[in-house]
């Protein structure tokens, strides 16, 4: 079975809107404010902190969480993840990776710290970090539940306190190395803890799609965009699954819920373009065209392109 490209999603983890360090190499050197509002106390600095908030400015935030790691009054650890939650907003991998760190070196236990930095690391495809880090999570749950400490995904043990999002996790990186039987196991353990979750169902319909398990995949799908209607990556992922099955109205009905019938129909296009079918994506782009109330130039360069393609293949 052909495979198309998307990417499986994981709920991230971030902390409150902050950062901090002292003198650490985080800051970025050139933050507004730097070397201005100096607070003396901790109530000044959370004072600072407040304002920086209500003014959104990232930079501000996160210097004024870095002031505030000079006030015995805070808690280091939760200063520490609140700059990794600002980091990852802006795309800041490494600082927020270092940010993270930091957190833990003041309070090793933090299990929420501990699954950030972990899905992290997904991000960042350090998979097999990533992976480590997860089943020390896990393992250290089924501990605390009197369990023995090796993770076997086919016998979960959780309560409402477990960490379903390592388990989420666990399930992608499975699924990335064509695991899929153990990825669904992981998600049913995740959705066992968080069964609203539409993130796992979205995860798990996906996982059955890869392995051509259609039907299981469109109800896990369907109930992913129940628990959250708005949720465009299981739109998404619900409209790629009709179209390999062949219902193309059914896709693209999926589709409009997240997009415009032009955009709808140039997306579904682009997947048959990918799929080599050439025919039926430049029929599909040249809809996404008609159906723009306004010159679509992306439609217009993909149907360009497909036609370019099947005469290519004709020789």
């Amino acid at each position: 079975m052909k495979k198309t490209t998307i990417a499986l999603t994981i709920l991230l983890l971030t902390g409150c809107a902050a950062g901090t360090s002292q003198d650490d190499g985080m800051t970025t050197g050139k933050t507004p404010g730097a070397g201005i509002i100096r607070p003396t106390n901790a109530g000044e600095a959370r004072m600072l902190i407040s304002q920086a908030q209500t003014s959104g400015n990232p930079d501000s935030i996160i210097y004024a969480f870095n002031q505030a790691l000079a006030f015995a009054e805070f808690d280091k650890s939760d200063v520490y993840l609140s700059i990794a939650g600002l980091e990852r907003q802006r795309n800041n991998n490494g600082k927020a990776e270092q940010a993270y760190r930091q957190a833990l070196s003041h309070n090793p236990e933090r299990g929420d710290v501990r699954e950030a930095l972990g899905l992290l690391l997904v991000d960042m495809k350090r998979h097999d970090e990533a992976e480590q880090l997860f089943h020390e999570i896990v393992a250290a749950d089924r501990l605390r539940l009197g369990q023995a400490e090796a993770v076997d995904p086919a016998h979960c043990v959780a309560d409402a306190r477990s960490p379903w999002r390592s388990y989420n996790a666990l399930g992608l990186l499975a699924d990335i190395i064509e695991r899929g039987r153990e990825a669904r196991q992981y998600y049913q353990c995740a959705l066992a803890i968080a069964p609203g979750s539409a993130t796992v169902y979205s995860n798990l319909g996906f996982s059955y799609y890869l392995d051509g398990e259609y039907p299981k995949a469109e109800r896990a799908f369907t109930r992913a965009v129940n628990q959250q209607p708005d949720y465009q990556r299981a739109w998404s992922n619900l409209g790629l699954l009709y179209f390999r099955w062949g219902r193309q109205q059914e896709a693209l009905q999926a589709m409009r819920k997240i997009m415009t019938q032009a955009e709808a129909l140039n997306d579904l296009g682009y997947i048959a373009l990918m799929e080599g079918e050439y025919s039926l994506a430049s029929g599909l782009f040249q809809r996404a065209i008609d159906a723009s109330p306004s010159y679509y130039p992306r439609a217009v360069e993909n149907l360009e392109q497909a036609k370019t393609m099947s005469a290519i293949s004709r020789r």
